[in-house]
């Protein structure tokens, strides 16, 4: 399959057409099981996922051909594995092998920023893996978000429909920062919690939800933000009227607060995954020289991938998305601004699923037509820049 071929693929599988919805007595969309279409949907989400990732080994493939000029820091050399295991990888792979570690692993970089479920996780899959811990990583990664791909589907049909539901997860899959879906970090573990645990509250399993809620807490920090949409999601279900269910809420605080314990018992700092972060922001525009002289490519092509999603929420209206996934999206754009990692702008917005469902809404034929091509380029790009670490994810 050449990478026209790919295109054509991705094309047809965000083929969009209109499906009518159902909603239950509370103005929420009702689903059937059988409406989910998953006899239909579970190839197409495959396929979704395959080409994806196909895209991934070829970019990744392609720096056996292209010289990169500097050593990246990964965790193994094995060609692919290595594009796969780099930047903040090593930190995750290194506290799944050894734990946290008191001293800073680089130039003043301390793994104490890095959440704990995922490295436990990938200790788990080493297991499988027979103590490979780049492999368990990427396959931990990888599995995640193919399960999250199963569980956005179902979120979405009521809202979406079968189709838009398909065409929003194709975007999701290629979007600029996606290529952390593939590597081995965090962002595939959480985007399968914090959908769960949207899912979970959209049937009213409160007890789920919280559970999730705080596993999510415990993978990346933004987790225990998605607790604002989750308690306007359960407000609305019972009327706006304050609901005991609200304390399964609590979970996502608790399980922050238990991990700050813990490093305040380890490291003598219940805040150290909070300090530890401020090593990797980054201000571009800050310091001497002129204006011209501080904008080069890279910081403009990320300012140009945070103006997108801002002008994607302001002008394509989120107010056509249910208020919780509005509020998720704006919550999603304040932490890349509040974080300051310019850097990783496009890797934290992958996650925040509702703009895939404000782009899925676009009717337009030369949108539909030009959009997957272009994301996919744009995938591509972000995956090279990665991989090569021109620009640390």
């Amino acid at each position: 399959m050449d990478g026209w071929d790919t295109m054509r693929l991705v094309s047809r599988l965000v083929a969009t057409e209109q499906v009518a919805q159902e909603y239950g007595p509370e103005g929420h969309p009702t689903v059937r099981t059988d409406s989910l279409g998953w006899r239909e949907a579970l190839p197409r989400l495959l396929a979704i996922f395959l080409v994806s990732r196909l895209l991934v080994l070829l970019v990744a493939g392609s720096l056996l051909a292209i010289p990169v000029g500097h050593d990246p820091d990964t965790w193994t050399d094995r060609p692919i594995l290595a594009a796969l295991t780099g930047s903040d990888a090593v930190y995750y792979l290194g506290i799944a092998a050894d734990g946290y570690h008191e001293e800073a692993i680089r130039d003043g970089y301390h793994d104490w920023a890095f959440f704990p479920l995922f490295p436990i996780v990938v200790r788990a899959v080493s297991l499988v893996t027979l103590g490979d811990l780049a492999i368990a990583g990427v396959l931990a990664s990888n599995l995640a978000f193919l399960a999250a791909l199963l569980v956005l589907h179902a979120l979405a049909v009521p809202y979406l429909g079968r189709e838009r539901s398909i065409r929003a997860l194709g975007l999701l899959a290629l979007a600029p920062g996606a290529v952390a879906f593939a590597m081995a970090y965090s962002d595939s573990l959480y985007l399968l919690l914090a959908a769960g645990a949207f899912l979970a509250g959209e049937r009213r399993r409160w007890g789920v939800a919280g559970i999730l809620y705080g596993l999510a807490s415990l993978t990346r920090l933004p987790g225990v933000l998605i607790g604002l949409p989750l308690a306007i999601l359960l407000l609305q279900s019972s009327g706006w009227r304050p609901d005991r269910r609200l304390a399964w809420l609590a979970a996502g605080p608790a399980a922050l607060a238990g991990f700050g314990a813990w490093q305040g018992w380890a490291l003598g700092d219940p805040l150290a995954f909070l300090h530890a972060q401020g090593a990797w922001a980054i201000a571009p525009l800050v310091g001497g020289g002129s204006l011209p002289a501080q904008l080069e490519v890279l910081p403009l092509l990320l300012i140009a991938t945070l103006l997108a999603y801002t002008f994607l929420l302001v002008y394509l209206r989120p107010d056509r998305i249910p208020l919780p996934y509005a509020v998720l999206t704006l919550l999603s754009l304040g932490t890349v601004v509040a974080s300051l990692r310019l850097q990783s702008v496009a890797r934290y917005l992958a996650v925040a699923w509702p703009f895939a469902w404000i782009l899925a809404g676009r009717r337009g034929a030369w949108f539909v037509d030009a959009w997957p091509y272009l994301t996919a380029g744009l995938f591509a790009l972000h995956a090279f820049l990665h991989f090569t670490q021109a620009l640390a994810p």
